[in-house]
């Protein structure tokens, strides 16, 4: 099994020595070898179940086995014959390249995945990656997994999975927390389960273009002689994960899952792999008893008394379709033709193998499980249906008649399939009563379903499957329970309805018009299919609306007596009333308002009357009505049920969905709402646990929805679980849904009574929501109201972000003033970025802050720019990305005045120059070096580090600035300063002297207050300005050339902070973090240091008090280790560089809040240069709650930047680490401090002693020399120098791979 990799080893080969079905089995448990990778636990710890995907915790039947790869590759292994291969990797190991940012389970770039790297071959190549060899899969049995490509040609987008994963590694939600990751719901199939999407890739939105690079991807299962195709797909691919779900059917014996990628001849593409899971795979285990009900198989296992005689081998060894009740069923399987169902027509049989190319087609059939055997496919024409009729029945009544069938309904939303009862009474035939009706996109799957009919008159079945356009409809395996007795037959056609074929009957149900199949004909109009249920009335009566609040034929799953309702063309529907526009359904009418059951397992949903359902015991208005209820059904594959609306809109930004609901489930259940676009899947609202049995009102903004889409809700509940169990749905409302409604709202708000004219977007799963001030969450208007919250934890999210947007305004002057208060905050917070939309342009950004900014409220401002005599609409557009799910962002108390802004606070040069004017020359200029072809300017900028990042440059060689020369960069006008202040800025020298850095405020008058004139280096240095001003003034940038080729000076991160401007590396973190770097550091995990005070709620631990003031309004520097994990990862926080000293003293106050009697977190010091890193002070976490001092003497032969590092020294665990008072004294020698009143343990410098007693000292000197002599014999470590009176330097440093190797001699730990 394997381990982490080293720091060194990014990528491990997935090739192993064991043959592919091996696994260990401990000697004091000898499982057969049949018992090893069956799904079951057979030994105690589940260690024959250890390299088949099982994931730690002794699971019950049911339970997925998954791999999430984040440990080994859980016997899964590479069998690829080219260069074309796979291995277990992550993203952090080539962040350039075209794979993934973030593997799925954590999705962080700490995680793991299996992948299929860019192959630069010239031909085409297949990688393939095998499972361990399987041993027996139930009937039930589903294969999920998360597949992600990317070309080198095609950039991945801002695209994510639009639900959180079914299963994920099956972690609760509080294992987030202690392994860095995203967090799980405790069900395992979390809320945002969406249908089981078999043979299709589920829950994306994607903005960017489709990749291209691999040709083919493709699943296969091998048992025996034969390999299935499970799933294949050419494409197109769009970037990010999506998720796969394939039934595998049971699967007698052995097998294995190979899943193969084949990439292109000419392009560079990228496959990986993550979240392998197999769900109910399990065979029942043997039992001593059964439950009362339930039938003993001969092997001893227990299985549901629906589950006999219905097809499928439950129990494993088949005893439960060979008993005798089962002798007098009637089956058809249509292996050797159509049995007793010979009156077809519009039908035909037929097979997988050798059948037609088309990518609907099934891949096996049901029967056996196989691509050789037979099934039923309708053949008809799409606009007719096809009819299937069984034999006359004698009347059944009083007992059932019990018709099972699997059916197949793929490629095509139109596609249906539906089962009528045909009674002959002394009067004549019946009219057709409809008795089940599938309708829609199944997925890949043969789907279980019975229908019982008691009859006091003879019958026939009719079974009739209409295909929609690039459809499927297939039957295969119809039995016929022993109840199901034919009529002798007589010579000649059946009477009645069969005399002309039942094909013209059914036919004549539908009406002729002078419409094209699938318009709606309405007086004179003809409504094509985009227009139907789109919000806005086409027909005079509003018949084109009507049905999607009111009138679409509902079949629920239970049996029913009503007949199919009428096509619309001949619907009476009525005055048309605002209502029907809206969408109003209280499931009132038997058509339940189009609302259609598409469940394919146990559960479905079904229109019930309330006197039926127990609890609540009314509808929502507290009457005798019905509503939408969750009930038993005969389905055999995924548990949830699932209702969908007919296909709705586009829909208007004010979209409103009100519905009232209840929902009663423990633990496990859920109730959902998800809006469904083509194959994509948006978890809108979820059921804020149990309703306690009555009805609850909500309230889900759907917003603009630029494409069609369908409404579904999906709930889970354990029926046979404790207590009562219990979902339903009633009297929803679709309000303000029309594009056209579109009203302007005020742009300012605080947000104490509603959005006002903000509304959520729809980029991802992530969500911004209105909340109340709560815990660690405070408003800005007064501590105690509500603000906007991104959090990605609640409920948590995969995707990358979420959209915050306006309606569309009307410019009030050419130029505004948009203010707004925003709150950063979190170990691993992302991006937040605000941009203006204006019709037929491209999207401008105003204004972008990264990162955490500390525990408080900051305000922001931004100028918006007009046409003039423009009345154009803009929009107005917050966008957060997230960086993890240890960060949440919030806005609050958004105004809008006419007229520019003042000049901002804070400047990064991300998303503009932040109103800096060049003086007319044009000689500064905004860049990035993205490309690394830029002719001059620092590889990378100081905000991100990274070469993606802005800043201002100036050229200052002779051919654009000629000796003397000057080149001004000039602010926007500052409002005047109420007190002190100090501007700090980060600026770049190119090693060539460029010539002086001047800076002045202009004032009424312009005057000089800082003037640089060195030579560069590779480095971003901190300059500071302290400031006084009474009237409002700018800040001005002279940059006076030397005269020198390929010269430059550049700039970024102004800041403007109130108070003095504080000593190189020194800070009391009372106004800010002084300059101090808390950017992530690549490779250590992406998390940063934060600012806050005892006083202001966190979600984290922190010290009630600062050093500085005592008190909890002081403020002091932070990092939360908790969320750091396992796996060597650190936070850092880096001063300003330094220049070389012989010897400088830095003192600090440190507070470490673990448990005494753990060693959890640990604090060091290092000191990096470019040689490297040196540890010079270190302390763990065996420290009491208390405020502690901390110094060391540092030397260095050249210039360097202090590292405080948060690390850990053993298992993750709920513990602050904390900086305050840090003064780093440049030339001064440290003096052993005075422990003050309270201290008890106080830190000392590296160059000090460490014990306390001459006598230790001796003593460890002696042990030091003679271990010192024993190494030098060995030759295996280099001499250090002596620690007592020389501060250590760079030449000391030890490198192993990428990371530093330290003797325990150079720290000391309190």
């Amino acid at each position: 099994m394997w381990g982490l990799p080293t720091p060194g080893h990014l990528a491990v080969s997935l090739l192993a020595a064991r043959s592919p079905g091996w696994a260990w089995v401990p000697s004091r448990c000898r499982a057969p070898r049949e018992a090893v990778c069956n799904f079951v636990c057979d030994c105690r710890g589940c260690p024959d179940e250890a390299q088949c995907g099982y994931h730690g915790a002794s699971p019950t039947l049911g339970a997925p086995f998954a791999c999430d790869f984040e440990q080994d590759s859980c016997g899964w292994r590479d069998i690829s014959t080219s260069g074309y291969s796979w291995l277990r990797d992550r993203a952090g190991a080539a962040p350039e390249g075209p794979g993934p940012r973030s593997d799925h389970t954590l999705g962080t770039d700490l995680g793991w995945y299996a992948a299929a790297g860019t192959h630069r071959g010239r031909q085409a190549a297949t990688a393939a990656l095998r499972s361990p060899t399987l041993h027996e899969a139930a009937s039930s049995c589903e294969l999920s997994l998360w597949y992600h490509v990317a070309s080198g040609g095609a950039g991945p987008g801002p695209c994510a999975p639009h639900r959180v994963p079914r299963g994920g590694t099956g972690k609760g939600r509080g294992a987030a927390a202690e392994t860095g990751g995203r967090p799980q719901d405790g069900t395992g199939r979390g809320p945002g389960a969406g249908p089981p999407g078999w043979g299709r890739s589920r829950g994306l939105r994607c903005l960017g273009r489709p990749t291209a690079g691999v040709a083919e991807l493709r699943l296969e299962l091998t048992h025996g002689a034969e390999t299935l195709t499970l799933w294949q797909s050419s494409g197109p691919w769009v970037p990010g994960w999506q998720e796969l779900v394939v039934p595998t059917g049971r699967i007698q014996g052995d097998f294995r899952v190979t899943f193969s990628a084949t990439r292109n001849a000419t392009r560079r593409g990228a496959v990986a792999l993550d979240d392998v899971a197999f769900w109910s795979c399990g065979l029942p285990t043997p039992q001593a008893h059964c439950p009362l009900g339930h039938h003993h198989c001969q092997n001893k296992a227990c299985v549901e008394p629906h589950q006999l005689c219905d097809g499928e081998d439950n129990c494993g060894d088949r005893s439960d379709e060979d008993t005798p009740t089962c002798n007098h069923h009637t089956a058809t399987d249509f292996e050797r033709g159509l049995g007793l169902w010979n009156h077809s027509e519009g039908w035909a049989r037929n097979r997988s193998a050798g059948g037609p190319q088309h990518p609907a087609w099934p891949h096996r059939d049901h029967s056996r499980n196989s691509a050789q055997g037979s099934f039923l496919v309708a053949v008809a024409e799409p606009s007719a249906p096809a009819i299937l009729s069984s034999p006359e029945f004698q009347a059944s009544a009083p007992r059932n008649c019990s018709l099972t069938f699997y059916h197949y309904l793929r490629g095509s939303e139109a596609g249906c399939l539906q089962v009528f009862l045909q009674t002959r009474s002394p009067g004549g035939p019946q009219a057709a009563v409809l008795l089940r009706r599938r309708h829609g996109e199944l997925g890949a799957a043969w789907v279980r379903d019975r229908v019982d009919i008691q009859s006091k008159h003879p019958f026939r079945i009719l079974l009739a499957g209409q295909t929609g356009p690039g459809g499927v409809v297939g039957l295969d395996d119809l039995i016929l329970s022993d109840h199901c007795k034919p009529v002798p037959e007589v010579a000649g056609p059946p009477p009645g309805l069969w005399a002309p074929g039942p094909r013209s009957q059914l036919s004549s149900l539908q009406p002729w018009n002078f419409c094209e199949p699938g318009h709606l004909f309405c007086g004179d109009l003809c409504v094509p299919p985009e227009q139907l249920c789109d919000f806005q009335q086409q027909c005079p009566g509003g018949e084109d609306e009507q049905e999607c609040g009111k009138r679409r034929s509902w079949v629920g799953g239970a049996l029913t007596s009503l007949p199919p309702d009428p096509p619309r063309s001949q619907r009476w529907a009525g005055p048309f009333t605002p209502a029907a526009i809206a969408g109003t359904t209280d499931f009132e009418s038997p058509s339940a308002g189009g609302w259609e059951d598409a469940s394919v397992g146990r559960l479905q949903w079904v229109r019930l009357p309330a006197q039926d359902s127990g609890s609540p015991g009314t509808d929502a208005s507290g009457a005798a009505g019905h509503f939408l209820s969750v009930q038993r059904a005969w389905g055999q594959l995924a548990e949830q049920a699932r209702v969908l609306t007919p296909t709705l809109g586009p829909s208007g930004p004010r979209c409103e969905l009100h519905m009232a609901y209840y929902f009663q489930s423990h633990p496990q259940g859920f109730l959902e709402l998800v809006v469904v676009e083509g194959s994509s899947r948006e978890l809108v609202w979820q059921a804020a646990g149990s309703s306690s049995g009555g009805w609850k009102v909500d309230t889900v903004l759907l917003g603009a929805r630029h494409r069609p889409f369908r409404l579904e809700f999906v709930g889970l509940l354990d029926l046979d679980g404790p207590g009562q169990q219990g979902a339903g749905v009633d009297s929803v409302t679709l309000k303000d849904c029309s594009p056209a409604t579109v009203t302007e709202k005020e742009i300012s708000c605080n947000f104490e009574r509603s959005t006002c004219g903000w509304h959520t977007g729809h980029l991802t799963d992530a969500h911004w929501h209105r909340v109340e001030s709560r815990g660690p969450g405070y408003d800005h208007t007064t501590g105690q109201g509500h603000f906007m919250l991104l959090d990605p934890t609640e409920p948590p999210a995969q995707g990358p972000g979420a959209h915050l947007l306006t309606w569309p305004q009307t410019p009030a002057a050419a130029q505004e003033c948009l203010s707004f208060w925003y709150h950063l905050y979190g170990p691993q917070t992302g991006t937040l970025r605000l941009a203006m939309r204006r019709e037929g342009e491209r999207e401008r950004h105003l204004w972008s802050r990264s990162g955490t900014h500390g525990n408080r409220w900051h305000e922001a401002r931004a100028t918006l720019h007009h046409p003039q005599d423009s009345s154009a609409k803009y929009q107005l557009l917050f966008e957060g990305l997230r960086d993890g799910y240890h960060g949440t962002m919030a806005l609050d108390d958004v105004a809008v005045r006419p007229g520019p802004c003042w000049a901002p606070k804070r400047c990064s040069f991300e998303d503009s120059a932040c109103g800096f004017s060049t003086g007319g020359r044009g000689l500064w200029t905004r860049q990035a070096n993205a490309t690394g072809q830029a002719a001059w300017g620092p590889p990378a900028d100081h905000t991100t580090e990274t070469a993606q990042g802005h800043y201002m440059v100036v050229d200052m060689s002779p051919q654009a600035l000629p000796r003397g020369h000057v080149a001004s960069l000039i602010s926007e006008e500052h409002r005047p300063l109420a007190q002190a202040a100090c501007l700090t800025f980060w600026y770049h020298l190119s090693l060539r002297n460029p010539g002086t850095l001047r800076v002045h405020v202009e004032e009424a008058e312009r005057r000089q207050v800082l003037s640089i004139s060195t030579h560069g280096g590779f480095a971003w240095r901190l300059g500071s300005v302290d400031l006084q001003a009474e009237r409002a003034w700018r800040v001005v940038f002279e940059a006076v050339a030397a005269g020198v080729e390929r010269s430059y000076v550049a700039l970024d991160d102004l800041l403007l902070q109130d108070g003095p401007c504080p000593r190189p590396a020194s800070c009391d973190f009372e106004a800010g973090l002084c300059g101090w770097n808390h950017l992530p550091w690549p490779g250590l995990g992406g998390y940063s240091w934060d600012w806050s005070s005892g006083a202001t709620p966190s979600r984290y631990p922190q010290p009630p008090v600062d050093h500085t003031l005592g008190t909890e309004a002081g403020h002091f520097a932070l990092f939360e280790t908790g969320v750091l994990g396992p796996g060597g990862r650190a936070a850092w926080l880096r001063s300003q560089p330094l220049p070389a000293t012989e010897a400088s003293c830095l003192r600090f106050w440190y507070h470490m809040g673990f448990p005494e009697h753990f060693y959890k977190g640990e604090l060091r010091v290092l000191l990096s240069s470019a040689r490297g890193q040196l540890a010079v002070w270190g302390t763990g976490g065996r420290l009491r709650h208390q405020w502690l001092e901390g110094q060391v003497e540092v030397a260095s032969t050249e210039e360097f930047q202090i590292v405080f590092e948060a690390t850990l020294g053993g298992q993750p665990a709920l513990g602050p680490i904390a900086l305050d008072d840090v003064e780093y004294l440049a030339g001064q020698r440290c003096q052993l401090p005075t422990p003050s009143q309270g201290d008890t343990a106080v830190a000392t410098s590296v160059p000090a002693a460490v014990g306390g007693t001459l006598l230790l000292l001796v003593l460890l000197a002696l042990l030091g020399l003679a271990g010192r002599r024993w190494l030098q014999k060995k030759g295996g470590c280099p001499s250090w120098g002596e620690t007592d009176a020389v501060a250590p330097s760079f030449d000391n440093i030890l490198f192993n791979a990428d990371h530093v190797t330290l003797p325990a001699s150079v720290t000391n730990d309190q």
